[in-house]
């Protein structure tokens, strides 16, 4: 198994997807702190209002509250979007995606197959190396994420408790990106196809949560005291705090986490083994 991680981990490296995945997720990172410069500097004048097809509307402000723009804007909550608002999930399901089911499509899966390595090991291997992948891209958008907030905002916005905060809400997302990046892999084993593979992917991403809080209301209108969104991973991912985790908080993410990699990774082990590859 030693040998089959390292030539994933070889193939990572010389993966092009990988980088065109992480420029892009850090462009856009890049270019939304630009935005919200570029509007901070409309509203104060210093900008032609409509500059670069961006317009500030001129309300009119309360007595003593500021005319910054980026005065309304916590480094900590871009973060939070960017890694719980399905942003880093959406770029980390594409690239497991292609990832994963491009092996079968170039025939590498069954040439492994063929060299007498074990089916648990194959899958083994895979599933690992998703994760790994998924735990880089998370730490990259958050580093961006950061650094190019206090490059626009300067360090002077950076409060005592940030870096504690950041730490601790990025650990809890990483946790929970195990599990995601689990689930994506083991539906890239399950479809084997490009297209269908990312077109799952990208629905669990961006409507599953909306999903399971429609089941919430069902099973409340019905009596049932029971919250799909408090087990559904995207759910616990896009509420996590910023601040203020606890052991409760962060013992509920690890429940989640257990239970999704668990599953996923039965439900595709089983699945690997049955398969045709």
């Amino acid at each position: 198994m030693n040998n089959l991680f390292s030539a994933e981990l070889y193939k990572w490296k010389k993966s092009r997807g990988f980088y065109v995945c992480l420029l892009s997720a850090v462009c856009c990172i890049v270019i939304i702190w630009l935005s919200f410069l570029l509007a901070d500097r409309i509203e104060s004048g210093q900008i032609e209002n409509g500059t670069m097809g961006i317009t500030v509307s001129q309300e009119t402000l309360e007595e003593g509250q500021s005319e910054s723009f980026l005065d309304a804007i916590d480094i900590m909550q871009i973060v939070q979007t960017f890694i719980g608002g399905g942003f880093s999930t959406l770029f980390i399901a594409i690239f497991i995606c292609i990832w994963v089911i491009g092996e079968y499509g170039k025939g590498a899966v069954k040439n492994v197959v063929g060299k007498g390595y074990s089916r648990n090991s194959i899958f083994l291997t895979k599933y690992f190396s998703s994760i790994l992948i998924s735990l880089v891209l998370d730490i990259a958008i958050v580093i961006a994420s950061v650094l190019t907030g206090m490059a626009v905002m300067g360090t002077a916005r950076i409060g005592e408790n940030f870096f504690k905060d950041c730490l601790a809400y990025v650990g809890v997302q990483l946790m929970l990106s195990v599990a995601f990046s689990g689930i994506i892999a083991a539906i890239g084993e399950f479809t084997r196809n490009l297209a269908a593979g990312i077109g799952i992917s990208i629905l669990l991403t961006a409507l599953s949560s909306t999903f399971a809080n429609g089941l919430d209301l069902l099973f409340k209108a019905m009596h049932i005291d029971f919250r799909v969104s408090a087990y559904w991973i995207t759910n616990v991912i896009e509420n996590c705090p910023i601040e203020g985790i606890n052991i409760d908080v962060v013992g509920s993410a690890i429940a989640v986490t257990i239970m999704w990699t668990v599953i996923s990774l039965f439900a595709g082990m089983v699945h690997f083994h049955e398969a045709d590859v």
